[in-house]
């Protein structure tokens, strides 16, 4: 029976871990977006003031104008991936916690034991 409880103890952790990771997921997808958005809208606002005089020129400068907002950008698009990472992560081994559940129970079941 202590097996039945350190699983069932292991799945409400795995479960609330997971519903942690999707509300903090949620709100990097939206901040991803607004930075990217803010990012977006700095560069085009640099190259037409650019006086660069060829592409590449203009590009440079408009990196270097707008790093802070790119590299902001560029953070919060990765944070959003490594938390959506982790989520898949954290449902691999949920996923694996409850084949371990489901295992035990078919193997008190056959013991003649309840669970």
């Amino acid at each position: 029976m202590a097996d039945v409880a350190k699983i069932n103890q292991e799945l409400t952790e795995f479960s609330r871990k997971l519903a942690v990771a999707s509300n903090e997921y949620t709100e990097a997808c939206l901040e991803a977006a607004i930075k990217r958005s803010d990012y977006d809208v700095a560069k085009a606002k640099a190259m037409l003031k650019s006086e660069g005089k060829t592409v590449s020129d203009r590009e440079s400068e408009v990196t270097i104008v707008c790093e802070t907002v790119m590299r902001e950008a560029r953070i919060s698009e990765s944070t959003r991936d490594a938390l959506k990472e982790r989520i898949g992560a954290l449902q691999s081994v949920l996923n694996a916690t409850q084949t371990r559940a489901a295992f035990l129970k078919a193997e008190m079941q056959l013991a003649g034991k309840d669970y």
